[in-house]
Order: structure tokens, then sequence, then C-alpha cells
């Protein structure tokens, strides 16, 4: 199965590269007054430069600008500290072996050629990681199947294609939750400490995934009979997640370091320079005159960064102006927040009945996918009230299993048995008009999810 798994995730790869192709070709590119990665006027373009260019152009637009300017050039500029660095570091590392390698291709290319290669290797391996952990706590192969074909042709999915962080960050929270669940004798705390601190450092909502070991541990402690290891299993899981948050704030650390200390300097390319100055960007190496953030007593950046130049803080998203990002992220948030009340209805319901001192254990072991729900029902509500309203789609697809799953119950055993007039159906014309539509309008510039 898991060599199925990954052909449908491939095929759908591939599919969305063609449409992206075809779309950069036959339509006028839009170009709005956004953030593009400056590149030096001395660089050289081959004709294989504009062949990576005419074939993957479209996969770098938006956020995944950003991401590239930091693979090439770290966080030279502080609105580039919105964005968390596994994804781009991991990049420019890759960038970097395969350019000492001699390929005749500018670093731009390069950079671009990386970050989509590595999203599609990422995304098959992720599809196969959700199809485990749907089959590990379901053990239905129907709604395994089903969740991992969802997922390859999410509503977002020209996201997990692009220059963005969402197959790392899928990647790596599916890991930690599979991690999590696994019906072994005890924690496998290497494998699990990785996989937490990649979601720590890969996307700031990353740190919502500290609940599942925190879950999980206390789940297994409270399931088990009493052990004389306790004490040593605790001692693991809490240096296993001191370890991870370390890692978190060795990169604040270096943050701080690099915008907030007078002494330290930084010799920025020319290019880099000249677009602070167009742009009014503040580079870093400054000291911290410029950055408000560096006085705070815990300073971290990344809610400056988005409140200042994005304007994202608690409803401030809710004007007139904006209906047409609310009603493109209608349908998810409307889906997530019925499934997931829906869900916790019944779940009350069950709890009330067996609330009793030895009811407990048996709430623990029958809702296994409670902690899952929780999480998705949280991020909803904090897209619905916070953050620019038109991410939720592709936030939510990269950031819970639980999408899938609710929407798998509603899909038939076979595809032929589908209907457009169903539940089934109306998922399926929203998934592929917003694979279609998404990626014809990303590839050419246009805003989208």
């Amino acid at each position: 199965m898991t060599e199925k798994v990954t052909k449908l995730a491939l095929a759908s790869r591939l599919i969305v590269l063609l449409v992206q192709l075809v779309a950069n070709g036959a339509l006028p590119e839009h170009r709005p007054d956004v953030f593009r990665m400056p590149v030096s006027v001395e660089q050289n373009s081959s004709w294989i430069d504009k062949m990576v260019k005419r074939c993957l152009g479209g996969l770098r637009h938006w956020d995944g600008e950003y991401f590239l300017h930091i693979a090439g050039n770290l966080y030279s500029y502080e609105n580039t500290l919105a964005f968390y660095p596994l994804y781009p570091v991991v990049v420019r590392h890759v960038a970097q072996a395969v350019e000492a390698l001699g390929i005749s291709l500018s670093q731009e290319s390069i950079l671009l050629v990386v970050a989509v290669v590595l999203n599609l290797w990422l995304f098959c391996e992720s599809a196969n990681l959700l199809f485990q952990l749907t089959q590990v706590l379901f053990n239905d192969l129907n709604k395994s199947w089903n969740a991992a074909l969802i997922y390859c042709f999410n509503p977002a999915t020209i996201f997990f294609t692009a220059a963005y962080s969402e197959s790392f960050f899928a990647y790596s929270s599916l890991h930690l939750m599979l991690e999590c669940v696994k019906p072994t004798g005890s924690f496998r705390y290497l494998r699990l400490g990785i996989a937490l601190a990649a979601c720590l450092v890969c996307r700031s909502n990353g740190l919502i995934t500290l609940g599942y070991p925190l879950y999980f541990f206390a789940r297994q402690l409270l399931l088990k009979n009493k052990e004389s290891n306790s004490c040593l299993q605790l001692t693991q899981m809490t240096l296993t997640i001191l370890g991870a948050i370390g890692i978190l704030h060795t990169y604040y650390f270096y943050i701080y370091r690099l915008y907030c200390l007078p002494s330290t300097t930084t010799n920025h390319p020319q290019h880099v320079v000249d677009y602070a100055e167009e742009r009014k960007y503040l580079l870093s190496g400054q000291g911290s005159e410029g950055s408000p953030w560096c006085q705070y007593t815990l300073p971290f950046p990344y809610t400056y960064v988005q409140s200042h130049y994005w304007d994202v803080g608690f409803l401030r998203y809710y004007k007139w102006k904006q209906l047409p990002n609310f009603l493109l992220a209608l349908p998810m948030l409307s889906f997530m927040h019925w499934h997931c009340y829906d869900y916790i209805r019944h779940l009350v319901k069950a709890v009330w009945a067996k609330l009793t001192p030895s009811g407990y254990k048996e709430l623990l072991r029958d809702h296994t996918t409670f902690p899952f729900v929780l999480h998705a029902a949280l991020l909803t509500l904090v897209c619905t009230v916070y953050v620019h309203i038109q991410v939720s789609t592709r936030l939510l697809a990269s950031a819970t299993p639980v999408f899938y799953w609710f929407a798998a119950d509603h899909m038939p055993k076979t595809l032929a048995q589908l209907k457009l007039r169903s539940k089934a159906g109306a998922l399926f014309v929203w998934c592929t008009s917003y694979s279609l539509v998404g990626t014809v309008l990303f590839s050419n510039n246009y805003p989208w999810t």
C-alpha cells in the first residue's frame, strides 16, 4: 500500500507541475507591488536558467519569494522574521551542496529547483505518514486510502509544491503524531524529539504540537498500572521536550543577536542593500534602534513582525473590503467548525454517560482522536478571528489530519460510486476546483489562499 500511496502522491504533484507550466505560459503574469527576492545584476543567466524559470517560475510567488530569499541571504530584512527557518535553511544547505558539484546554474535557479524537489519528496512522504496514522487510529484501509487521496488533491494543493513550508510542516507534524500513537511499549524519545523540534522551527503554529507528546505521555501513565520506571520515563520525556524547545530558542537567540546587539555587524551584498533602501526595509546588523521588539521582556519578534508588516491581530481582518477573502476561506472554515462541533457534542454525551471514578480509563482508550480534534478546533478558531482569513485553507490543510478524516467519512468505497449530488460530490467539486483554479492563479502571481 505504501507504494500505491507514493504513486498517487507523485501523480498528483506531476499534475500540479503540468498545470502550472501550461498556465504560466498561456496567461499573462500579474505583477503586484509585493516583495521580490533581490538578485544581483552580475548573476549570469544561461539557457538552463531560462528553462528553469520557464518550467518552475510559477512556483516561487508570494511567500515563496521570502523563503527563497532566506535560503539565499538568510534573515537580512526584518520582515522575513515572519518565516521560520527549517525549510529555507534546509534548502540553503542542499543548494550549497549542489552548487559545489559545479552545475552551471545560477544561485537563484538552484534554490528554486531544490525547493521544489524537496517539497515533492516531502509531500510523498507525508502522504504515506497520513495513511499510516489513519490506519493506526482507525484500522480501516478504505478510510486511510480516502484520507490520502483527499490529501493529494486538497484545496490548497499548489502550496504543497510551491516554495512554501506546507509540505515540510505536514511531514514533521504527521511524523510527531505517528510517534505519539504507535502501539509500542514505550516512546522512542529521540525520534519524537527530532519530530517535535522540526515542528517548532518550521512554523509558528508548530508550538501547539507540544500538546501531543504531553497528552499521550499522560495518557500512557494513566492507562498503565503503576510501574517502577515511571520516574525514568518522566525524565526522558521532560528532556525530550526541553531539548526541542531549546533548539527553538537557539533560533530566537540567533535572531536577537542579529537585530538587537549593537556589536553585531553584517556585510550584505549590494543588491540586498539597494532593495532595502528602495522598499524601506530594516536590515540586520543595525542594532536595536529600529526594532521595538528588542526591548520586550521576552524579545520574540514574530508577533511584532506580523502585526507591524502584515497587520495581523484579533479581528483586524474583519473589513468589508476583505469579503472576497472570507468567501474564499468559507468552505474550509465552515466544514471544520461544523465537524469539530459535532464531534465534541457527541464526546460530551459519551463522557457524561461514563463519568465515574473507574470510567475515565475507558474514555481515554475509546477516544484516541480527541487531542487531534481539539487541536484542529483550536486552529480553526484562531484562523477565524486572528490570521489573514484567506490562509485558513492552506494552514488547516497542512497542520491537521482531522480535515482529511472528516472528509474521508463522506467518501464512498470506490470513486465509481461517487455521485455529484451528494456530500462526497460536493467535496470532490470543492477540492478539484480549488486545486485547478488555485494552481492557475498562484502560478501567475494572482492572490489565492
